[in-house]
């Protein structure tokens, strides 16, 4: 069976994403079982993934051509300034702009490559995706319509041209059982399947009820105001005094304004030696073995990857109640807490863990526990079996 995977997101080569870590290591796993895989993507440059794939994957990035850029897709101005006028009134009618210029664009390119590698069935990254491979790509056989966020919030957001392109896939998959009613309630007539993400086991087991000179608070994610990292920020500030052998670490892209006034704002807390903004890292594993606890204080997530890597590697975990994915992974009060968006709230529960290393060790071994539902060879499985059900 030949099966393409169409990433048609703003970035591919080298981006350590959760979409981008399901694309190498579904299309890896399947090209070992026979299948043939090609990936067609679209960055500004051209290169190899973030994550390790297969070398029998092929891989094209659709805006080149024998190493030369082809396809430019930068609107033109005045497109662009009606664009942005027409988002003042409507934010998809602004996102329908960008999706027939750029499938003008992208179409040609895609039908090209599909006539030199021929598609049983299409996995699509995105809803764009699908536009791009069903309206402009003009393909006709199965796609896989992916939702890597939460439906409730990107499925109202769709153009009226990436709706219509979704409503011909063979099937959506969501990342929780819980999203299948709500897609269902945009996409009444296609089959909604549930696949979560791929949690690789934790190769090296943090210990967080050991007795330590220095304890580590850790947040993984980019610097941003949806990550909402100043709450834990704030949070830890207010009983830093109180703890002074605990410290606070987050690890992500730190170049926004956002991450900007959070240096800003330790300084002026004079915390520049409790908490730290490390910027990236290729060794995220070392991170999750020396902390004890874990928080998450994103407003939105679909399957927030770091959280289920810290739950993998044995950390108790908070986060907010009211952030899908992370509401679904944090069991209240078994593998750590749901708190609300508020500082004195989640400095609490900080404390309460501060103060109990058995509690964190339970915690975290009940963390192990609960991920392990998502072992990569469960849900490559449902992916295969999703991929026949199409086709």
């Amino acid at each position: 069976m030949n099966i393409t995977v169409a990433h048609f997101g703003t970035h591919y080569v080298d981006m350590p994403g959760g979409v981008e870590k399901l694309t190498c290591y579904l299309s890896s796993d399947l090209v070992k079982k026979g299948y043939d895989i090609t990936v067609l993507y679209r960055d500004g440059k051209e290169g190899m993934p973030y994550f390790p794939i297969d070398p029998k994957v092929k891989q094209f990035n659709i805006l080149f051509e024998k190493g030369h850029k082809i396809v430019f897709e930068k609107l033109p101005l005045l497109l662009r300034v009606y664009r942005e006028f027409i988002r003042i009134f409507s934010q998809k009618k602004a996102q329908g702009v960008n999706a027939e210029f750029k499938g003008r664009q992208y179409g040609p390119r895609i039908r090209h490559f599909l006539n030199q590698y021929p598609a049983d069935v299409i996995l699509s990254c995105s809803a764009p995706s699908t536009k791009y491979v069903i309206t402009d790509g003009e393909y006709k056989g199965p796609v896989i319509t992916m939702f890597r966020g939460d439906p409730a919030v990107q499925m109202p957001l769709l153009s009226w041209e990436e709706r219509a392109a979704v409503a011909k896939s063979a099937a959506i998959q969501v990342l929780w059982p819980s999203k299948i009613d709500i897609a269902k309630k945009y996409f009444p007539n296609i089959p909604v399947v549930a696949i979560g993400n791929a949690i690789f086991p934790a190769v090296v087991q943090a210990q967080p009820g050991k007795l330590k000179k220095r304890y580590l608070i850790s947040c993984v994610g980019n610097i941003s105001g949806r990550k909402n990292q100043k709450l834990l920020m704030h949070a830890f500030a207010s009983i830093a005094k109180q703890y002074s052998d605990w410290y606070l670490e987050f690890w992500g892209e730190k170049s926004s304004l956002y991450a900007q006034s959070m240096e800003k704002e330790i300084k002026k807390k004079h915390l520049e030696d409790r908490i730290f903004l490390k910027g990236k890292t290729n060794h995220i594993e070392e991170v999750y073995s020396r902390s004890d606890i874990f928080c998450i204080p994103s407003k939105s997530e679909g399957f927030p990857q770091g959280l289920a890597e810290a739950m993998s590697s044995g950390l108790p975990c908070i986060g907010l109640k009211k952030c899908g994915g992370t509401n679904e992974l944090i069991q209240d009060g078994i593998t750590g807490y749901l708190v609300d968006d508020d500082a004195n709230a989640l400095a609490n529960r900080l404390e309460d863990l501060i103060n109990n290393g058995a509690k964190r060790q339970s915690m975290g071994k009940e963390s192990r526990k609960i991920v392990s539902q998502y072992e990569p060879s469960k849900m490559w499985a449902l992916w295969e079996k999703l991929i026949h059900d199409v086709c």
